[in-house]
């Protein structure tokens, strides 16, 4: 029995490369609301630099050059001064950008997601909890974001995920190498859809979401 179960599930896996659902339940969770946010939160992913980090705080920054009034919060938990950790270094890389310095603030000291969001709630004070927030993070890890920011208090979160762009050039006709290629990208993605589907279910039994 349990053969034949590990059987499905590779061959699931092998499907599932090809269709490409994991990047599809990921899309979902994308759509951010138009209306204009009072607090942009750049949630820290692996630091900086790091593919998550540096994603995150490109499209953060490309947002917030529509948004000039909003005020930026980047949460990462760090060990010592923030001003030399990965938090200060996601604060420098938006004033790279073209952000003002000082309309940053940083959050450094929640070790997930919930104490993330629990943190940047005190930090903006309960007046601050009907104001609209926009939350930006990776595709996988938007859905579980949302969720808890609005356990925390927040009543109006919307999110941004940071979906990246491919080249623009054409590389031509797909071939076996483009095909091997798409593949094992899809079960990567595959992997993190998996694994927020468990984070899930984790902060569900704790009450975090």
């Amino acid at each position: 029995m349990v053969v034949r179960f590990a059987a499905a599930a590779f061959f699931l896996q092998v499907v599932i490369g090809f269709t490409g659902m994991p990047r599809w339940r990921a899309n979902r969770h994308a759509e951010a609301d138009a209306a204009a946010p009072a607090y942009i939160v750049v949630l820290g992913g692996g630091g900086i630099p790091s593919e998550t980090g540096l994603m995150r705080t490109y499209c953060a920054a490309a947002i917030g050059t529509n948004y000039p009034s909003a005020t930026f919060i980047v949460s990462l938990p760090c060990d010592g001064d923030p001003e030399t950790n990965s938090v200060g270094r996601m604060r420098d890389e938006l004033v790279l950008r073209g952000l003002p310095r000082h309309s940053i603030e940083m959050e450094h000291d929640g070790l997930n997601t919930h104490e993330q969001a629990a943190s940047v709630a005190r930090i903006l004070g309960p007046a601050a909890l009907t104001n609209r927030v926009l939350v930006v993070t990776s595709p996988y890890h938007i859905r579980r974001a949302l969720l808890c920011f609005r356990k925390v208090g927040f009543t109006q979160v919307d999110g941004s995920a940071t979906l990246g762009i491919g080249a623009e050039a054409d590389a031509g006709a797909a071939g076996p190498l483009d095909l091997r290629y798409t593949f094992w990208a899809t079960l990567h993605a595959e992997i993190d859809w998996v694994r927020e589907c468990v984070a899930l279910l984790y902060y569900r039994l704790r009450g975090w979401i």
